[in-house]
């Protein structure tokens, strides 16, 4: 049995709220530590003489607020920042990918469509038939040439950044390019900062490389410059940010904010990480951060979400000063790149076909939204295209009750925790509108989230 007792006459307010601000107090002490099971709702509510509700709903607080994860079979536990970062991109790719027979998939943050094979299919064969295919695959350790780095240069100058190719890294995937980045701007133990929800992929690689990740407050416009000028006074040496239709909020930043955090980062000597994975969703917005900063901004591109998942080819825009660091990175990450994907990516570029592909990908999202905003209502939309929309969620419902409650119900929703760095403002889950294979299996998903909500939590619903 548990012994944790805490004294609520510390805290004001509702009973539940003044134990969840117990657990928080004490979880910042070193009181409760990572790992610690707590009381039982009937033990902890005997002790404290309060009802098991009132218990139930603290816990329910407190794992809102990122405190507690419950197991089912084990208990309640004090959560492990370090754990769950570690475990951000394990876990969102254990639920967002597991098969599911009569599931619909609205987790995974993908192309809609054939993933791109119509394009990528008939470049690969050609590729096959080359006489240099013994070469391509081959062990080549400088595989990039200087032709892939103007390919590069063109797809970053359709996204507004201008750079010239020498300044281009190659590299396979923007994952990779991630790592790479905090490994050139950053040192073993030194703080980054990101989004208070943010890609899974950068948590997992700041844990990896023993970076701890501070959180950013966000409002409904994106990044807040006052709350990034106080992560860097903190001492956080690199921000990471999707500034463009921002994953998982679909949040774009205004020019004059990407304009403060450039000016912010000079002040305070520290870098941005920009990933312009969904830039293509918006062509015609804002200018990136690397413009109002190319010296300190490292801004990565892809084709992942534009043309294939499958083409590990992303393009990075790398400050001189740390290109050749950033290189050196890249070559110990994998020795050799995947050559025959990259010339893939290129030929794409160069013959115009990742540019109808990435049209075609943009205006399939928005077919995909209107479904959504017409079934889940058009306040949830978002400004412009996005792979996904972000569904706000109020007590009594939380993520992980919504998340449970509709894979329940047949519909797969990637956990939330896999974005939250610490305590989010706000409360919600992703819908990944792009995931399903048709426009029949989005529309039955997107009918049972409605039911789900209409209903509340803990009402029957018939299941799928």
């Amino acid at each position: 049995m548990s012994n944790w007792l805490p004294d609520l006459a510390a805290h004001g307010g509702p009973k539940y709220r003044a134990i969840a601000d117990a657990i928080e107090a004490d979880i910042a002490s070193g009181g409760l530590a990572p790992g610690f099971r707590m009381p039982t709702h009937r033990d902890l509510a005997w002790r404290l003489k309060v009802t098991v509700g009132t218990v139930a709903r603290a816990y329910v607080e407190a794992e809102r607020r990122g405190l507690l994860s419950g197991e089912v079979g084990r208990g309640t536990f004090v959560t492990d920042p370090a754990r769950q970062a570690e475990a951000a991109l394990p876990e969102y790719l254990a639920v967002a990918w597991r098969p599911q027979p009569d599931t619909v998939n609205l987790a995974v943050n993908r192309p809609g469509g054939d993933q791109g094979a119509w394009a990528v299919g008939p470049v690969l064969e050609r590729i096959g038939r080359r006489p240099d295919l013994p070469q391509l695959l081959s062990y080549n350790l400088d595989p990039v040439g200087m032709r892939h780095r103007q390919a590069g240069a063109q797809w970053l100058k359709r996204e507004k950044v201008e750079v010239v190719p020498e300044l281009v890294s190659v590299t396979a995937g923007s994952q990779q390019a991630i790592v790479a980045a905090l490994a050139t701007l950053t040192r073993a133990g030194d703080m980054v900062a990101a989004e208070e929800l943010t890609y899974p992929g950068f948590k997992s690689a700041a844990a990896l490389l023993g970076r701890p990740v501070v959180p950013v407050a966000m409002d409904e416009l994106g990044l807040i410059p006052d709350e990034v000028d106080k992560a860097f006074a903190k001492g956080a040496r690199l921000l990471y940010t999707t500034a463009t239709v921002q994953n998982p909020t679909t949040a774009t930043l205004s020019a004059e904010r990407r304009r403060a955090i450039a000016q912010l980062a000079r002040a305070h000597d520290a870098f941005v990480l920009e990933d312009g994975v969904h830039r293509f969703l918006d062509p015609d917005g804002p200018d990136a951060l690397q413009v109002f900063a190319p010296e300190r901004v490292i801004y990565l591109t892809t084709l992942s979400k534009s043309v294939s998942p499958g083409l590990r080819a992303a393009f990075a825009a790398v400050p001189a000063a740390w290109k050749g660091r950033f290189d050196a990175a890249i070559g110990a990450l994998s020795l050799a790149l995947p050559v025959p994907l990259i010339e893939a990516a290129c030929i794409l570029i160069d013959e115009g076909q990742a540019i109808v592909a990435a049209d075609r990908q943009r205006a399939e999202a928005m077919v995909r939204l209107d479904l959504a905003a017409q079934i889940l209502g058009d306040e949830l939309r978002p400004t412009g295209a996005a792979f996904n929309l972000w569904l706000p969620l109020v007590l009594p419902w939380t993520s992980n009750s919504f998340v449970a409650e509709a894979a329940r119900h047949g519909v797969n929703l990637a956990p939330t925790e896999s974005f939250a760095i610490g305590r989010p403002h706000r409360d919600g889950v992703r819908v990944s509108v792009t995931a399903p294979p048709d426009h029949a299996t989005l529309e039955r998903g997107l009918r049972i989230l409605a039911g789900l909500l209409a209903a509340g939590p803990g009402h029957a619903m018939p299941t799928v």
